[in-house]
C-alpha cells in the first residue's frame, strides 16, 4: 500500500502545495495561505483512508473496513471545504478603483492562485478517493450506489456547514448538542447551503470522476 502511495501523483501534488504554502505563508507573513496548507492535509487524509479502506476489503477485514468507511464519510467535506475560502478574497486589493482600476498586489494573485489549486485539487482526492473505493464497497452500497453518493454529498455539505459557520472540526462531530443548537438558529439557511453545496458536490463529481474502470 505504500509502494502504491509513493507512486501516486496526487500525494506528490498534496506535498508540493503544502510545501508553497508554507514558503508563501511564512514569505507574506501570510495565516490565511498556511491554513490553506492545513486544508489540503486534511484533504489529503480523506485520500488515504480510500487506500486503507481499499486494502482492507482485499485481506476481507470487513469490520475494520466498515470502521474507515464511517471515518471516511467524517472527514469526506475536507476534501471540498477549501472552495469556501473562495470568500476571504474580499478581504484583499484587486481594485484601487472599482471596476476599472486594478491594484498591483502580487500577494493577492498569489493567495487567489493557492485558493484556486487549493479548491480542485482537493476536490479532485475526493471524487479520486471514489473512483478508488468504487469496487470495493459493500454489495449494498454497490447496488445502490446513486442513493449512497446522494446521502453523501448531503452529509458533507452538511459538514462543510458546520466547519464553516460553526466552526467545528471533523473530529468533533459528535457534540450533538452544540451541532443542534447552532443548526436550528438559522435553520433555513441551514437548508439552503446545504442545497445548494450538495448541486455543486454533484457537479464536482460530474466533471471529475473517472469514466473508466478504475483496477486495484
Amino acid at each position: 500500500m505504500v509502494n502504491k502511495m509513493i507512486k501516486d501523483w496526487h500525494f506528490w501534488g498534496v506535498l508540493v502545495y503544502v510545501m508553497l504554502s508554507f514558503v508563501f505563508g511564512i514569505f507574506y507573513q501570510n495565516g490565511l495561505i498556511l491554513f490553506l496548507g492545513w486544508n489540503m492535509i486534511l484533504a489529503a487524509v480523506v485520500y488515504a483512508l480510500s487506500y486503507l479502506f481499499v486494502e482492507l476489503r482485499k485481506r476481507n477485514k470487513n469490520l475494520l473496513s466498515w470502521i474507515v468507511l464511517v471515518i471516511f464519510i467524517l472527514f469526506f467535506p475536507n476534501a471540498i471545504y477549501i472552495t469556501t475560502d473562495f470568500i476571504h478574497l474580499q478581504n484583499y486589493h484587486f481594485f484601487t478603483s472599482y471596476p476599472d482600476i486594478y491594484a498591483y498586489e502580487l500577494m493577492d494573485w498569489i493567495l487567489f492562485m493557492q485558493i484556486t489549486i487549493g479548491a480542485f485539487l482537493g476536490a479532485k482526492l475526493g471524487i479520486s478517493a471514489l473512483d478508488y473505493m468504487k469496487d470495493q464497497h459493500h454489495h449494498i452500497i454497490k447496488h445502490h450506489y446513486t442513493l449512497f453518493l446522494g446521502l453523501l454529498f448531503v452529509l458533507s455539505s452538511t459538514g462543510i456547514y458546520l466547519g464553516r459557520f460553526i466552526r467545528l472540526n471533523s473530529w468533533e462531530i459528535f457534540d450533538v448538542i452544540h451541532i443542534i443548537n447552532d443548526v436550528f438558529d438559522q435553520g433555513l439557511f441551514f437548508i439552503g447551503f446545504v442545497l445548494i453545496y450538495s448541486i455543486i458536490h454533484l457537479v464536482i463529481y460530474v466533471v471529475m470522476k473517472e469514466n473508466k474502470k478504475i483496477t486495484v
